[in-house]
């Protein structure tokens, strides 16, 4: 079974076809995420249409991209995530294996949804995932969905888990999980700084 470390200056590599060996719905990712930005829509469409067009405002802290985009009615507050993408080099090419994203759920709470990519042999689903940062104990994380490319899983930013990730910002982080055969990978990203800035620009 080939096990080797993720190339490029955040992560550590995975190679092999994109397959899924799970029992886990296929269904389009982040929709958590985007349940708030469909009630904002949604109620766009009883109201008259805005006289300007919806502004979408993109900020960089360090590692991550902050995109908040107004309501269409101009009145409710506007909807924000934080993205820290996920890449290896292969063959000159950036290839996305996923992303950690902040953002808030249909509640209105924060939440991390963290994306792990596809392997050859499947991703084990009743694993779930680990989030460590720094030298803090781990999170663990339930997978919630899957496609062919990647699978996610979501984690509840109540007040001590937001805490932690803004005390780790200066910190590495290193996400696990298993795949089918019962071997685990890690993704080591270098830095996740500028958290505490994107935690704070979503709130």
């Amino acid at each position: 079974m080939i096990s080797r470390n993720f190339a490029t200056s955040w992560l550590i590599p995975l190679i092999g076809l994109i397959v899924v060996i799970a029992s886990v719905p296929q269904r389009h990712l982040t929709g958590t995420l985007r349940a708030e930005e469909a009630k904002s829509k949604a109620k766009a469409k009883s109201d008259p249409a805005p006289s300007q067009p919806v502004r979408t405002e993109t900020i960089t802290y360090d590692a991550w991209t902050v995109s908040c985009r107004d309501t269409a009615d101009g009145k409710t507050k506007k909807v924000c995530s934080a993205t820290l993408p996920m890449v290896m080099a292969q063959q000159n090419q950036a290839v996305p294996l996923g992303a950690w994203i902040i953002g808030r759920n249909n509640e209105g709470g924060l939440v991390s949804v963290v994306q792990t990519p596809q392997i050859n042999v499947g991703v084990m689903v009743s694993k779930g995932i680990e989030l460590k940062l720094g030298n803090a104990n781990p999170h663990s994380i339930s997978y919630s969905a899957c496609n062919p490319q990647r699978c996610e899983g979501i984690l509840t930013m109540n007040e001590a888990v937001t805490r932690s990730m803004i005390a780790a910002s200066n910190d590495p982080a290193v996400i696990t999980f298993w795949k089918a055969d019962g071997d685990k990978f890690a993704i080591t990203i270098q830095s996740i700084k500028g958290i505490d800035k994107a935690i704070s620009a979503i709130r």
